[in-house]
């Protein structure tokens, strides 16, 4: 029988066993696989075993388990990567080892934020595996046949893909063949720097994100109710009730392009909307530049890849032809460098902005509605290396 674990006084625990027995076939897919699972799986086995994913979800909460929309207006899409924040892998079984490695891994990047000097602005310190290789203990005993350094790799791998959403970090990315990674971090680390114990740094974690996003985050998911509608007065005339009506019950739903939502799903749905915006519109721009091939940022890259003068743009973006060309091209600049100027530049410079969620996600739809005008340019440099 294995012995249950049981996250610290003062941090969120699973409300029952079915949402227990969720938490622990994400971490154990983790453990196993060093990825998290996608809803699609953790779905079909939930409901092999007898459990219901929509019943077994609803004894959690967001300061557990990541992926989820906090009102399970819908369920996540089969792709979605369903993820535990460090008190949810705090409930599971052999994870203790992982979270002291994360929290080690915290002080280190605590310690080279105060000496960073970036070469522009704007960039960010990084930790990296050549930062955090002597952090797997010496004493661990391996067999004879392991590879300790495969082994150390994973290790730390394991613990950047636990840290990589937590708030004390501002994201990262991977490879996942050769295990090599990179976590940003700012000002925001500073107040971990001395952090030793899981339950030390969530109360910290707490105090960083606010009592507003931590009540949210401890409220378990719930079905929210439709809210009702009060009936139209009977004095509008009919054809303005039948206006407004169609207005109000109007909702939009699109999928957002790929190169969009692998970036910023995981901060959209764990509530930090503003690092979602400004990781978008940062890929839109790293496109351009891949596209363009130069290392430019900001308005002044979307001026060399869109504008049209003295000769043509170098990148094209337009669906129009004849007298309307001229008129989208330069409306397609202008778009492009506003898009950098007024949603990417606020929240990448500061100070703290402040996006709410619908908010949100009218500018993610509008980075992807970019991104996918930036298809267009690359489906026909791929049609012209395909060609004779």
């Amino acid at each position: 029988m294995t012995d249950r674990t049981i996250a610290p006084e003062g941090m969120p625990r699973p409300s029952g066993e079915h949402g227990q027995a969720l938490l622990d076939l994400v971490w154990q897919y983790f453990a196993d696989s060093l990825c998290w699972p996608t809803f699609d799986y953790v779905d079909r086995k939930l409901y092999a075993s007898g459990l219901k994913f929509e019943e077994a979800v609803q004894q959690l909460c967001p300061a557990l388990l990541r992926g989820v929309d906090a009102g399970l207006w819908r369920l996540p899409q089969s792709a979605t990567e369903l993820s535990l924040t460090v008190a949810g892998a705090a409930n599971c079984t052999r994870s203790a080892f992982l979270i002291d490695i994360f929290l080690t891994m915290v002080r280190r990047a605590a310690s080279i934020e105060p000496h960073f000097v970036p070469e522009e602005p704007g960039v960010l310190p990084e930790l990296r595996p050549n930062d955090v290789e002597d952090l797997m203990p010496a004493q661990v005993e391996l067999p004879s046949i392991v590879n300790r350094d495969l082994v150390a790799k994973q290790v730390l791998f394991t613990s950047y893909a636990l840290g990589r959403y937590e708030p004390c970090f501002r994201g990262g990315n991977h490879a996942t063949d050769t295990y090599d990674w990179k976590l940003a971090f700012d000002r925001d680390i500073r107040p971990f720097a001395d952090v030793r114990q899981v339950d030390e740094y969530w109360r910290i974690r707490e105090q960083v994100l606010g009592p507003t996003r931590v009540e949210a985050d401890n409220t378990l998911f719930h079905k929210s109710p439709v809210p009702d509608v009060a009936p139209m007065p009977k004095a509008i005339p009919d054809v303005l009730v039948a206006d407004v009506d169609a207005a109000e019950a109007m909702h939009v739903t699109c999928m957002l392009h790929p190169l969009i939502a692998d970036v910023v799903a995981e901060r959209f749905s764990s509530g930090f909307f503003v690092d979602a915006v400004a990781r978008a519109f940062q890929a839109v721009e790293h496109r351009v530049q891949t596209l363009v091939g130069v290392s430019e940022i900001g308005e002044r890259l979307m001026g060399i890849a869109f504008g049209a003068k003295p000769g043509p743009p170098q990148l094209t973006v337009t669906r129009s032809t004849g007298s309307s060309l001229e008129s989208e091209q330069n409306g397609m600049q202008f778009l492009f460098k506003g898009a950098t100027a007024a949603l990417r530049n606020p929240r990448m410079h500061g100070p703290d902005a402040k996006d709410a969620r619908d908010e949100a996600e009218e500018m993610l739809v509008f980075a992807s509605f970019l991104m996918r005008r930036l298809d267009i340019e690359d489906d026909k440099r791929k049609a012209a290396a395909a060609g004779p």
